[in-house]
């Protein structure tokens, strides 16, 4: 990974002077940022444009430090919109050179039909037409790129993304010492982004993304480039606390582990998890409270979700008005926003965490049962080539049962989740990354 830096060199000297003009530099980010975008465009540099766009959705997570008088990465928040323009514009101005098309936003356009029919009983239709357009975007371009940037660059596409990734964790851990009021908050580690679960996911779909580039030989990393990778995702995991993120971890190597020994005991340790959860969970608390870790892992508020099965509760009954088709994208925002108050003094502070939820109050049962009917024919396919997938959903089906990333399409979870997908989906278009396993009862 230190070739991809200093190959790169030039371009992180770029990033960090948008960084000062962005926190020091007042309104002058808002051009150099754009300037410096067409020029990326313009000269096919692909690569750059897509690193921009991480870099840019994880600037915009972050939270400002308590008592603050200034948001710090407001630049990011403010032209985070322009990232999705960007992408489909230099995408429209050299199509032709990004032939073949992978077809991993066809399974999606049903959803998107739904979901934008729903924008009719939308709360504010404003904001719900622009989150419906930069969904579209999001979810065409993201694949468009990556695809196009594995042709021409191979596993040195891989491993500088791979290698910008861990570099912002790594970022995170050096502020954990060097500024602790912006890495921690309320006593827990969120490094670069807005809060420690959303560090957590952020981790747990790194953690995927870098097991599949191993699995699938997009590119190679040295054993010490592997131990500091592990390293720097299991660090900043034990500081987040974060049980969904560790949970979500540990669902997809143990899938992982069991694939390898054979596909359909996976299928059957998954079943017995639906199943028995509520046992499992029983015995997950008693081996907490034996080694003394209730107050690490906040046991007292884990059967209540921290909060979320108030928030649950009372999105569950707006559903009922909502049930068939949804009030489209930012439905789910706009309703639960106003009574946020109310739902703070019973014990939940935020949103609905649950994409599950959040994805039905804004698409109706129809436009969740398009979603993932999407994301499972993109899985139905790529199963025939590697039973990995069933690791995959494992853990992200777990994930978004806490959190609501999935119906949001700008933050840096949604980038990287697109990236693992358009892996999977790839096999569907003749690709050639991903390898083709026999199908045996070892597989």
């Amino acid at each position: 990974m230190i070739i991809a830096y200093k190959e790169h060199s030039q371009f992180i000297l770029i990033l960090a002077i948008m960084y000062v003009l962005g926190v020091w530099g007042g309104p002058l980010i808002y051009p150099v940022f754009l300037l410096f975008m067409f020029l990326f465009g313009l000269r096919g540099r692909y690569f750059e444009m897509f690193i921009v766009t991480i870099w840019t959705l994880m600037l915009a997570d972050y939270v400002p430090v308590e008592n603050a008088t200034i948001d710090d990465l407001k630049f990011a928040k403010v032209l985070k919109p322009t990232i999705p323009l960007f992408l489909f514009l230099f995408f429209l101005r050299d199509r032709d050179n990004f032939k073949p098309y992978p077809k991993l936003f066809v399974f999606f356009v049903p959803f998107i039909l739904v979901v934008s029919f729903g924008l009719i009983d939308s709360v504010n239709f404003q904001i719900g037409i622009q989150k419906t357009i930069s969904f579209v975007l999001i979810y065409f371009t993201v694949p468009v790129f990556v695809y196009y940037l594995h042709r021409h660059y191979q596993e040195r596409f891989w491993k500088a993304l791979f290698a910008f990734t861990i570099g912002m964790l790594t970022i995170g851990i050096v502020l954990r010492f060097a500024a602790p009021d912006i890495a921690m908050k309320v006593g827990r580690f969120k490094g670069v982004l807005g809060n420690p679960n959303g560090l957590g996911v952020f981790l747990n779909l790194t953690f995927i993304l870098w097991m599949l580039i191993r699995k699938f030989e997009l590119a190679t990393f040295t054993k010490k480039e592997n131990i500091y990778i592990l390293f720097v995702i299991l660090l900043s995991l034990i500081w987040t606390s974060s049980r969904n993120g560790m949970m979500s971890i540990f669902l997809f190597y143990a899938m992982f582990k069991v694939i390898q020994i054979n596909w359909f005991l996976a299928v059957v340790v998954l079943a017995a998890i639906l199943t028995f959860n509520d046992q499992l969970f029983e015995v997950l608390v008693g081996i907490v409270s034996f080694f003394g870790l209730e107050g690490y892992f906040r046991i007292d508020s884990i059967e209540e979700g921290s909060g979320r099965i108030i928030a649950w509760a009372f999105i569950w009954k707006e559903i009922q008005h909502y049930y068939f088709i949804g009030g489209g994208f930012g439905h789910d925002e706009n309703i639960i926003r106003p009574h946020y108050a109310t739902l703070s003094r019973m014990g939940h502070s935020g949103g609905v965490h649950n994409s599950y939820l959040s994805m039905w109050m804004d698409a109706g049962i129809v436009g969740l049962v398009a979603y993932f009917g999407g994301v499972f024919a993109v899985i139905n396919a790529a199963i025939k080539n590697n039973y990995i997938v069933i690791a995959f959903v494992t853990s992200i089906a777990f994930n978004i049962y806490f959190e609501s990333w999935l119906v949001a399409s700008l933050n840096p979870f949604t980038v990287i989740y697109l990236i693992i997908l358009t892996i999977f989906a790839n096999s569907l278009n003749g690709g050639d990354y991903v390898r083709t396993e026999p199908r045996t009862a070892n597989a």
